[in-house]
């Protein structure tokens, strides 16, 4: 038998399994104990501590004939451990089990051994083994009184059959303990790859994908509830020069600088991720063109200030961005990004690093 020892910080064991006073006296109902059977445990406790130790010897001398069980008992020290326990356990089967402690101790037994990877078939048939060395003293001590004997032997049987059922729920218990465990990895490990599916992988905002649904989900809220939503459209300027100049290393620190301090200018509920290549798209929630245009000067002057440097490298870089606001005849998201490209495409064309906001030609017109 393997060592007790606690196998949660908090709670009984007793409390996890629901096993209550009212329980456990119906377990040795169900079982048929009698007061008669809470005597016949003294003289069992009797005879055992008489033979506890070659019992002891002869259970493991039992076990080691099987190459499983040797590879589990290769060390002495563990043997050693594992022997004394033992001794302990079948020194105790003649105390009475009427109690939540003894139920206790039995359900920590058969924890620890299914925590040490011992497998139910061999646990369960320890019993049986046990079960029968037990009853080879008894015999030999009241071979001349069959009626004892019987009585005797049907205690030892019935407070076994106890302990195994008790074995068997700390089992189950401790397996689907693992399960439930493995279940909410699992869960959290799908959790972290949808997540990991929605980032792009060099500056960590949404990919073009997750910030498709993203603008898609807030455009249809603020035409919902009207509520004022204005996108910001961001191209690095001169970009292809960075790369071919500096090498995309540089290019690529650059590209996570600039998600950095945009990032540092937006709130919470805002949406920001790479459109693709250079180019990232910010929803500003609940933002006026004005406020908007703001936010858009803000991130353009931080970055234009900025020295980007890496390794002996070190360049001044600009952005331009377009503006577009949610208008009533808006309601796809494909047309908001198209008018936000427009309006940063005016912006490149008239000198870069600047802002421009979308201007509806033709309603000028």
């Amino acid at each position: 038998m393997a060592e007790q020892r606690d196998v949660r910080a908090s709670g009984t064991l007793c409390d996890q399994l629901q096993i209550t006073p009212e329980e456990l006296r119906t377990r040795l109902a169900f079982l048929s104990f009698s007061p008669e059977d809470q005597q016949n445990l003294g003289e069992i406790g009797e005879v055992i501590c008489s033979h506890v130790d070659e019992m002891i010897t002869e259970f493991y001398d039992h076990l080691i004939r099987f190459e499983e069980l040797r590879e589990i008992l290769f060390a002495p020290d563990l043997v050693q451990r594992l022997k004394r326990t033992q001794r302990q356990y079948l020194l105790s089967l003649g105390q009475l089990a009427d109690d939540l402690e003894y139920a206790e101790g039995r359900l920590r037994i058969g924890f620890a051994h299914e925590r040490v990877g011992l497998k139910q078939k061999w646990y369960l048939g320890a019993y049986s083994k046990l079960f029968e060395l037990i009853v080879q003293r008894l015999t030999a001590r009241y071979s001349g009184d069959a009626r004892r004997l019987s009585s005797l032997i049907l205690t030892l049987n019935r407070i076994l059959t106890l302990d195994e059922i008790f074995v068997v729920e700390t089992y189950y218990q401790a397996t689907m303990q693992r399960l439930e465990s493995s279940l909410q990895q699992l869960s959290e490990a799908h959790h972290q790859l949808i997540e990991i599916s929605r980032l792009d992988p060099l500056t960590q905002v949404s990919n073009r994908r997750a910030l498709m649904e993203s603008l898609e989900l807030e455009l249809r809220r603020s035409r919902r509830y009207h509520h004022p939503f204005t996108l910001l459209f961001l191209d690095v300027d001169r970009f292809k020069e960075i790369n071919d100049r500096y090498g995309h290393a540089f290019g690529d620190k650059v590209l996570q600088r600039i998600v950095q301090i945009a990032g540092g200018q937006v709130r919470p509920p805002d949406i920001i991720g790479r459109y693709g290549g250079e180019e990232f798209a910010i929803g500003l929630v609940e933002c006026s063109p004005e406020g908007a245009q703001r936010i858009a000067e803000r991130i353009r002057l931080k970055i234009a200030e900025f020295s980007f440097a890496w390794e002996q490298n070190r360049a001044s870089v600009t952005v331009s961005i377009g503006v577009a606001m949610l208008t009533p005849d808006i309601d796809r998201v494909e047309t908001l990004i198209d008018r936000a490209d427009q309006a940063l495409y005016e912006a490149k064309a008239t000198g870069r690093n600047r802002v421009e906001l979308y201007k509806d030609v033709t309603r000028e017109v």
